[in-house]
């Protein structure tokens, strides 16, 4: 919708009655011959000495070619159609104007009686002269007029362009807007990439994606936009050819304008002839370039805000689900444990059992606030992280697992960038989870359980995934049925009547946290594995 208006607003800016280029051009040249015929013939006809041959016929002849000059030029030039027209309309004007001012005097002479031999000619002159000053006046005028326009249809579109919010978006509408409002078909935004250190193209026009097969990315010390980036100075060169730190040496583009867009990136346009762009242009890019820069820096805002209330609506979210736990799974222990008390008070001589029954609550609640506390710091936004081993970490968590029959396997090894701490105890509680669940038939939860004294042991493997970035722990116990595999990563999902339900709850907050993903599938001998992909 916002591109139909900018074009529709492009349509309409400009006239729709004139002369094409052509014929523009050709009425210039035809005037200009016509009189340099009429001031030759004068230079033949002439009886005067040299000098007032020369002043009052030799003169005007080459200001007559001069205009023939100009209506080549007009040919040969980017002018439109409607300002080639508006150039003859001057000239018209011009010739008119001095034509009828000598014309009137040569009437008044003519009824005086006065009038001299040479009459026409000196119309002839002061229509030349009519004419050139038109010329000047018009090509004036052409530029002022260039520049109004390409302002009011800058601020025409731009009252679209700032309902752009996604920075793709804004980059897509500049490379359009300035095809279609300031005529610059060679165009092009690349924006800064802080992880990798360089500018990405993000948004080319459809005429330069076709001059080239592989847009370039722009590092340090290695182009012209890079300095232009570094600097926050924009530059407009002739012809690049010229400059021996142009990014390719062989480049098709000879003359460029590179505009910063702040801390974003830079905006070029470019043109396959030299001394392509003019003031008007070089001024029009550059209001483009500060409307651009200006749109950034807000979707970079509204980006940031978006995400803090992303986060806060996910903190609510966790309020909830601490608020049920607490109410629900804490008030249950708790109330085992103020009913026993009562029962030691009223029957101290039988307390050893409402004692032992108290133990048990305190123990279930503290279980359920470490974990909850894990759980906590298990969601929150991951600041800063290093490159870890993937068995470094995993090794490390096996520590933790109190349970001498459970084997752990590392069949490869890689590095990649994580919290540390956080991923050890997602290790933890994965390790945990198939330890304690691996032996009891079926048995499925989200934290732990006893499989029993005679449960067989556990054998559990780490390993990375074969066709993407990521990592996968799985074991040889009975596994998860299909139908539980999406809700057993759910916080207070469990089939134990012991279980919290938070301990695979953690495993997902923590991949959330590093933006990874966790599945849950069936491993190779029919337990559970639990694949985390990293990108």
């Amino acid at each position: 919708m916002a591109l139909r208006s900018i074009q529709t607003a492009a349509l309409t800016r400009r006239p729709t009655a004139h002369l094409s280029k052509r014929a523009a051009a050709t009425v210039l040249v035809v005037v200009g011959l016509l009189l340099a015929s009429i001031h030759g013939i004068h230079v033949v006809a002439h009886d005067k000495p040299l000098l007032a041959t020369v002043i009052g016929a030799g003169v005007p002849m080459i200001l007559s070619l001069l205009l023939v000059s100009v209506g080549y030029w007009t040919a040969r030039s980017d002018l439109s159609a409607a300002y080639a027209s508006r150039l003859v309309q001057w000239v018209f004007v011009g010739a008119v104007g001095m034509g009828l001012l000598v014309g009137t005097i040569g009437a008044h002479q003519y009824l005086a009686g006065h009038l001299p031999s040479d009459a026409p000619f000196q119309l002839a002159t002061a229509v030349t002269g009519g004419v050139l000053g038109g010329v000047l006046v018009g090509l004036y005028d052409v530029q002022m007029q260039r520049r109004s326009e390409r302002i009011e249809s800058l601020q025409r579109a731009t009252s679209e362009f700032v309902d752009a919010t996604d920075r793709d978006d804004v980059c897509e509408l500049t490379v359009r807007l300035a095809a279609s409002e300031l005529e610059m078909t060679l165009a092009g935004v690349w924006l800064y990439d802080d992880d990798e250190h360089a500018l990405e193209p993000v948004a080319v026009t459809d005429e330069g994606r076709a001059l080239f097969d592989d847009v370039p990315t722009y590092e340090p010390g290695n182009s012209l936009s890079w300095q232009v980036f570094d600097d926050g100075v924009g530059r407009t060169y002739a012809d690049l050819h010229d400059q021996l730190e142009r990014y390719n040496p062989e480049t098709v583009v000879r003359s460029e304008i590179i505009l910063p867009l702040g801390d974003h990136g830079v905006l070029n346009v470019g043109s396959t002839t030299p001394n392509a762009f003019d003031e008007i242009d070089v001024s029009a890019a550059r209001l483009l370039a500060a409307a651009s820069s200006a749109i950034l820096d807000r979707a970079e805002r509204e980006a940031q805000l978006r995400a803090q209330q992303r986060e806060l609506e996910t903190q609510n979210d966790r309020l909830d689900e601490f608020a049920s736990i607490v109410s629900h799974d804490l008030r249950n222990p708790l109330t085992i444990a103020q009913g026993y008390l009562e029962e030691a008070k009223t029957h101290p001589e039988r307390s050893e059992q409402p004692l032992a029954e108290i133990d048990a609550a305190l123990d279930r609640m503290e279980a359920l606030i470490d974990d909850l506390l894990s759980l906590a710091r298990a969601g929150q936004t991951i600041a800063e992280t290093e490159s870890v081993s993937l068995a470094g970490v995993a090794t490390d968590a096996w520590q933790m697992i109190d349970d001498e029959s459970a084997a752990m396997v590392i069949d490869d090894d890689v590095v990649f960038a994580a919290d540390r701490s956080r991923l050890r105890q997602l290790f933890e509680n994965l390790f945990r989870n198939a330890v304690e669940h691996g032996s009891t038939p079926r048995a499925v939860s989200g934290d732990g359980a006893d499989g029993g004294d005679d449960a067989p042991p556990v054998s559990i493997r780490v390993g990375t995934l074969e066709r993407e970035p990521g990592f996968y722990v799985a074991d040889d116990g009975p596994g998860i049925p299909p139908e539980d595999r999406e809700r057993v990563l759910s916080l207070g999902y469990t089939t134990n009547e012991d279980g919290t339900g938070i301990g695979l709850a953690t495993v997902a907050r923590i991949a959330d946290a590093h933006e990874w993903t966790v599945s849950v599938t069936e491993s190779a001998v029919g337990g559970a594995r639990f694949e985390i992909r990293t990108a």
